[in-house]
C-alpha cells in the first residue's frame, strides 16, 4: 500500500511538473553595478574555499599549492589578517557553525570542530571512526551538523546529524545525496536522493526528500522535472532549487520554487551561468535572502526580496570562490594573487 501511495504521489507531482514546465521562465531584472573591490590579502597558491564568520572577524580558507593536501588557515581581519592557526587537512571545505567560534571541516574522513573559544585554538571530534565521514554542514543555529558517512547499517553512503555538544548519538537518516540545504529555523533538511524511476516518474531529473531532525525521519518527498543543482532555504516555507533549464535553443539557470505542497513555480532565471555550473558556486548569505555566485559576465547577486540580480562586471571570475561577510556587508573573492574585497553599500 505504502509504494502504491509514493507511485501515485509520484505520478501526480511528475504531470503537475509537466505541465509546469510549458509555462516560461521568468527574465529577472538585472542592475549592473560599477565595482571591482580592493585587494584584502595577497595569497601564494590556489585558494579552493573561504568562509568568514558572521562577525566578519575571522576568515577560513583552504589554500592548495603543489601537493595533493590542502592548507586550512584561520586569519583575524581585524587584526591585519593575522594567521591563527593552520593545517594540513585532506578536505577542500570549512563552515561556521552559525554566530558561535567552532568551524566545522573534513580531514581525510574524520569530521572536526576547532574551538576558537579556546586559547590555543583546540580541534575537538565531531564525527571521527571506522567510516569515511564527508561534506559536513552546521545548521544556521550552529548546534548541529549534516554530514554523508559510510558507517551506516546499510553499508552505503547515508545521511548523519551531529550535535556539536555531543550531547545526543548521532542521528542516521537513511540514503541521501548532494546538494543539501537546511531550513532557516534548523529543525528541516532537504537533499537530493536517488531517482527512482518507479516512484518518481519518467522524465524526472531530481528527486528530493525532506526530513525532520527532531523526529529523526523523512516526512516529504518531492520530485523535480529538471535537475537539481543547488538547494537553497532562505525563508520558512518554500525552498528553492536552481537548474540549467534548456527551452527553445536557449539554456538559462533557473530557480524553482518548492512549496510544501510538492507544486514547483520557476521564479528566478539568469543568463549569466548556462548549463555548466556546479553547487560549489553558489554562496547563500547566511540569515539573508541574497545568494551570490560567480558567473560568466561577473559576480551576480540575487536578491529574491527585491525579484533582482545585482551584477559586479569587473568582479569574479568565473569558478572563484566567493565569502560573504554579513555584517561589513561584503563580498570576498579571489583571483591568482589574492583575495578582494568589495563593498555592498
Amino acid at each position: 500500500m505504502l509504494a502504491s501511495c509514493f507511485i501515485l504521489v509520484g505520478l501526480s507531482y511528475y504531470l503537475l511538473n509537466l505541465f509546469s514546465g510549458m509555462v516560461a521562465a521568468p527574465r529577472t531584472p538585472v542592475e549592473e553595478r560599477e565595482g571591482r573591490g580592493e585587494l584584502l590579502l595577497p595569497v601564494d597558491g590556489e585558494l579552493i574555499w573561504m568562509e568568514a564568520s558572521m562577525d566578519g572577524r575571522y576568515l577560513a580558507a583552504v589554500v592548495r599549492g603543489g601537493e595533493p593536501t590542502g592548507e586550512l588557515l584561520v586569519l583575524d581581519l581585524e587584526e591585519g589578517c593575522r594567521e591563527v592557526w593552520r593545517r594540513k587537512v585532506r578536505g577542500d571545505r570549512a563552515h561556521w557553525a552559525g554566530y558561535g567560534m567552532f568551524l566545522v571541516f573534513e580531514d581525510g574522513g574524520d569530521i572536526l570542530a576547532l574551538n576558537l573559544e579556546h586559547q590555543p585554538p583546540e580541534v575537538v571530534e565531531v564525527a571521527a571512526g571506522p567510516g569515511y565521514d564527508e561534506d559536513p554542514l552546521p545548521s544556521p543555529d550552529g548546534r548541529r551538523v549534516l554530514y554523508k558517512s559510510t558507517a551506516g547499517k546499510g553499508g552505503g553512503e547515508e545521511f548523519m546529524v551531529a550535535r556539536l555538544d555531543e550531547s545526543e548519538e548521532p542521528l542516521a537518516l537513511g540514503p541521501g545525496e548532494e546538494p543539501a540545504a537546511w531550513d532557516p529555523t534548523s529543525t528541516c533538511l532537504v537533499c537530493v536522493v536517488p531517482t527512482d524511476g518507479s516512484v518518481a516518474g519518467e522524465g524526472a531529473k531530481t528527486m528530493l526528500q525532506e526530513a525532520n531532525v527532531r523526529s529523526g525521519a523523512w516526512v516529504d518527498r518531492y520530485v523535480c522535472a529538471e535537475e537539481a543543482r543547488y538547494l537553497w532555504w532562505p525563508e520558512t516555507g518554500a525552498f528553492l532549487y536552481v537548474a540549467p533549464y534548456t527551452r527553445g535553443g536557449e539554456t538559462r539557470a533557473v530557480w524553482f520554487e518548492v512549496r510544501p505542497s510538492g507544486e514547483e513555480k520557476k521564479r528566478f532565471s539568469t543568463d549569466g551561468l548556462e548549463a555548466d555550473f556546479s553547487s560549489r558556486l553558489f554562496r547563500p548569505e547566511r540569515g539573508g535572502t541574497r545568494l551570490a555566485y560567480p558567473g560568466l559576465k561577473g559576480l551576480e547577486i540575487l536578491d529574491i526580496r527585491r525579484g533582482v540580480i545585482v551584477r559586479y562586471p569587473q568582479a569574479a571570475a568565473p569558478g572563484v570562490p566567493l565569502a560573504w561577510r554579513e555584517d561589513a556587508d561584503e563580498i570576498l573573492w579571489w583571483e591568482a594573487g589574492g583575495i578582494y574585497r568589495l563593498s555592498l553599500d
